[in-house]
């Protein structure tokens, strides 16, 4: 940083207090020299045969370049201890004014040395610190959507299910028939949100910062196997052909089995719900170079391209009118893609005309090949 001329006119200052303090510290010593230390014989003499084999001046030249090179170094301590006060007076002052609130400001010097050391561990600790409470801001706001969009999608089928069971109480029916139409309609919404209560019981304790895995070593092989078998009724029944791809040999691995078989058995009935208009599903497990891969796909209706970005949102749908007639919760594609990162692994979709495909990617490091 600059000095300007009222700090020149400082140091100017506190170097003529430095010459008149040293002015008056060789007076000093001359004083002591002639009246005490000339007096000694021994002094005297020595004195006496330097001037006489070098001259007077001479004797004074080694004097008056000792103290001018001190008072030289000495000057340009006191340049660079006013210059280093003053930028320390500047950082603290903008210090003070981020403090404030102002979070983005940055401070606009950058000090050589350790002092700069110091602007750079500020500018640090501010980011981490704007990071920490946009992280913060985040997950509050995504708390309260969290309870806007659970309220809305429990709000519904409660008052279709209070409508008719009102209806009965108020004995506003023809026959017996109708109390089991609007019975029946109640048991309905009833189970849907048994689905939304536990698919968010589910999220929310994949998604805690503190969840963990029950990690056990199995063939992945045999759980895609024993899954998709599991569908071929359902898959039949919504005229839909069920293929399964698998290698031939174990593709061990460490990993809890139970979240996976959760992030399986979505992907398959999703692909059964949204597929029908198709006429295949496809469910494969191969190997990648950095891993193992499993796969699920239909051919059914493809998925907007503007939605894709977003099917991995809580509660997000691509059609709300196709989400009441399946019954879903919104939430267990969120809920598949989180139990994916607690195993350090990815979650991706693609789709064109002819197919609709997620795919499940797992590390080297959680799988073990036989």
């Amino acid at each position: 940083m600059k000095l300007n001329v009222r700090d020149f006119l400082r140091i100017l200052l506190e170097i003529m207090l430095g010459l008149l303090i040293l002015f008056a510290v060789f007076q000093a010593l001359s004083f002591f020299a002639n009246n005490y230390l000339y007096r000694i014989p021994e002094i005297k003499n020595f004195v006496w045969k330097f001037r006489n084999t070098y001259g007077f001046d001479t004797f004074k030249i080694p004097i008056l370049l000792l103290s001018t090179g001190l008072f030289a170094a000495w000057t340009l301590v006191r340049i660079r201890k006013y210059k280093e006060q003053k930028q320390m007076n500047q950082i603290i002052e903008e210090l003070h004014y981020i403090a404030k609130g102002n979070y983005d400001h940055q401070i606009s010097i950058r000090p050589a040395g350790s002092l700069g050391n110091v602007v750079d561990s500020i500018h640090a600790l501010v980011k981490s610190t704007t990071d920490a409470m946009e992280e913060e801001r985040r997950l509050e706001q995504s708390k309260d959507e969290l309870v806007t969009n659970v309220s809305h999608d429990l709000r519904t089928p409660l008052t279709s299910i209070m409508g008719y069971l009102g209806l009965i109480e108020q004995g506003k029916y023809q026959d017996e028939n109708q109390i089991r139409q609007y019975t029946l309609i109640a048991y309905e919404k009833a189970k849907q949100m048994n689905v939304l209560v536990n698919d968010l019981f589910e999220y929310t304790k994949v998604r805690n910062r503190g969840a963990y895995l029950n990690r056990t070593q199995f063939d992945l092989v045999e759980l895609v196997e024993q899954v998709a078998v599991g569908f071929r009724i359902a898959a039949h029944e919504a005229g839909l052909q069920l293929q399964v791809e698998t290698p031939d040999e174990k593709v061990e691995m460490w990993g809890d089995t139970d979240k996976l078989v959760r992030v399986l058995e979505n992907l398959i009935s999703n692909a059964i719900k949204y597929g029908r208009d198709g006429t295949m599903i496809a469910v494969r497990l191969f190997r990648v170079p950095d891993g193992i891969s499993f796969s699920v796909g239909n051919n059914g209706t493809p998925i907007p391209a503007e939605a894709l970005p977003n099917l991995f949102e809580r509660f997000y749908r691509v059609e709300a009118s196709r989400s009441k007639e399946t019954g879903g919760s919104g939430l267990g594609l969120a809920i598949a893609k989180s139990i994916i990162d607690l195993h350090h692994g990815q979650i991706s979709v693609t789709s064109t005309a002819e197919w609709t495909t997620f795919t499940v990617w797992l590390p080297l490091s959680s799988m073990q090949a036989s």
